[in-house]
């Protein structure tokens, strides 16, 4: 399939969403608050969305004498990521690994950094590397997802979210994925079903609305995708999003659409996992 890469407009759904990454999120069953007390300070701003307040306080943690703190590089990682500031991020992890050889939020967060980067491949690796360590990753498992239908592997993917959902059976985002990735496959009615029903979660999130409006559109169904779209966008990115869900249907480049889907985020950030507490 020809790559879209010329079209540089916001799609604005979900990651690797379920992205969007989301995708990782520091979940350690017993965090360090005792050797770092600062850790849950850190963790709360980002919570809050104080990005920058988060950012600082990861990195004092990180600068402290003594053992270094696993958690405080994931959430400096992640924390940056939705900053946008992907190179660091990328190096903030890969310090992490270092450091931890054996951490799967580390493996999982460098997948979600080759997302955005359109390396699918090298992103599958990453959560092939998670996925050794611990089989039952769910958020490998649905970045893994993701990648495969950035390669335009729908089955692959499909199972892949089939997998993660079972691990997580309340988790919005990967049912959500999962019915993008229907709508990508031509079962837009069957993407549409779902999606509307995930909308009226109270777990639901802006992306599982945008997922639903891109699925309308791939059904041809503007005005409903303009309807829904406008819930969360203003109306010139609705419109930029009808109007590349219309460039892609011409060329039928729906792995190109994946890739754009998955890697621009609903505002801005990188939050590829969104609402997701797990």
């Amino acid at each position: 399939m020809r790559s879209l890469t010329v079209l540089n407009i916001l799609i604005c759904v979900s990651l690797l969403a379920g992205c969007g990454p989301e995708l990782v999120t520091p979940d350690f069953a017993t965090p360090s608050y005792q050797d770092h007390p600062n850790l849950r300070t850190a963790e709360l701003a980002r919570a809050r969305g104080d990005i920058p307040q988060a950012i600082h306080d990861y990195r004092d943690i990180i600068k402290e004498e003594g053992p270094p703190c696993e958690p405080a590089y994931i959430g400096l990682g992640m924390s940056l990521l939705d900053a946008n500031a992907v190179e660091e991020a990328k190096k903030t992890f890969e310090k992490a690994l270092a450091l931890f050889p054996r951490s799967t939020c580390a493996f999982v967060g460098m997948g979600a950094i080759y997302l955005i980067l359109n390396q699918p491949e090298n992103a599958i690796k990453s959560f092939d590397c998670a996925l050794a360590i611990n089989p039952r990753c769910a958020k490998a498992l649905n970045g893994r997802g993701i990648a495969l239908d950035m390669l335009g592997d729908i089955c692959g993917a499909q199972a892949n979210y089939k997998a993660a959902i079972e691990l997580d059976p309340s988790n919005v985002s990967y049912k959500s994925n999962q019915a993008l990735s229907l709508a990508l496959a031509g079962n837009t009615r069957g993407a549409i079903c779902e999606l509307e029903r995930l909308v009226q979660s109270p777990c639901t999130t802006p992306r599982v609305r945008q997922n639903l409006a891109l699925a309308y559109g791939l059904a041809g169904n503007k005005k409903m995708a303009r309807k829904i779209g406008r819930v969360d966008l203003p109306d010139e990115m609705v419109k930029n999003n009808i109007n590349y869900i219309e460039a892609v249907q011409q060329t039928q480049d729906y792995a190109g659409l994946i890739s754009k889907n998955h890697t621009v985020p609903l505002d801005e950030s990188r939050k590829w996992e969104e609402g997701d507490s797990k």
